[in-house]
């Protein structure tokens, strides 16, 4: 069922980054699409479970060795830490553009923002209770009552997604292009988020996100967000 492809692991003379490179450098497994989408949509059960085998193996393999893993010990190194959640970095992207005298834009409205709380909020394009995401591409510049009353926690529709896209790709370029340290994590964010081939463009990324907000609809039934009224 799962097609191996493997590689002799590459030799490490330095620190280590876990991208796609160095993962592809292990060689390949292959997982049929619909075990993988399953996998996906039942991993709140299928975690717990994998975590308790994982346990469960290492007690036996250190009892073989000699060694007494106490219980409770394995679960805790393997505890899944969410992430926090941070908008700081997309704040000061707003602040930084405002000083050049570049307008930033709501994302749904296309109202000119002005930084700081009162005039520009940061919404996460997929809402963070669904899925608790704070990368780069899904910080998005909004008016504050349009991100915490109209849209909230709902997803945006197919429809208010893409009539935002030429804003959505314009902030992408202004707030993380600039600096060669963002847009490495940028890129990096997607490529690991989002299925989009090695050196996506923002169109694809933006595909990428498109997917990603089909899969939640359908996995999750989240309530949608119809956008502004045109």
């Amino acid at each position: 069922m799962f097609q191996t492809e493997p590689s002799p692991p590459p030799r490490l003379c330095g620190p280590l980054t876990l991208d796609l490179p160095t993962l592809h450098g292990h060689g390949r497994l292959s997982v049929p699409g619909p075990v993988w989408r399953t996998l996906q949509r039942l991993g709140a059960w299928v975690e717990p479970v994998l975590v308790s085998e994982w346990a469960r193996l290492i007690r036996r393999y250190a009892r073989s060795m000699g060694h007494d893993v106490q219980p409770g010990e394995s679960e805790r190194a393997l505890l899944w830490l969410h992430p926090a959640r941070d908008t700081a970095l997309a704040r000061a992207a707003i602040g930084r553009l405002s000083e050049r005298g570049i307008a930033v834009r709501c994302t749904w409205t296309g109202a000119r923002l002005a930084p700081g709380p009162e005039g520009a909020d940061i919404d996460h394009c997929l809402p963070w209770k669904a899925s608790p995401c704070g990368d780069l591409w899904n910080l998005l510049p909004a008016r504050p009552r349009v991100n915490r009353v109209l849209k909230a926690d709902r997803l945006p529709s197919a429809a208010a997604l893409l009539g935002a896209r030429t804003r959505v790709l314009a902030w992408w370029e202004e707030a993380w292009a600039a600096d060669p340290d963002l847009a490495r994590r940028f890129a990096s964010e997607a490529g690991a988020a989002l299925p989009v081939p090695a050196g996506a463009s923002r169109e694809d990324i933006f595909a990428g996100v498109q997917w990603r907000r089909l899969r939640l609809r359908l996995d999750q039934q989240i309530r949608e967000w119809p956008g502004m009224p045109g």
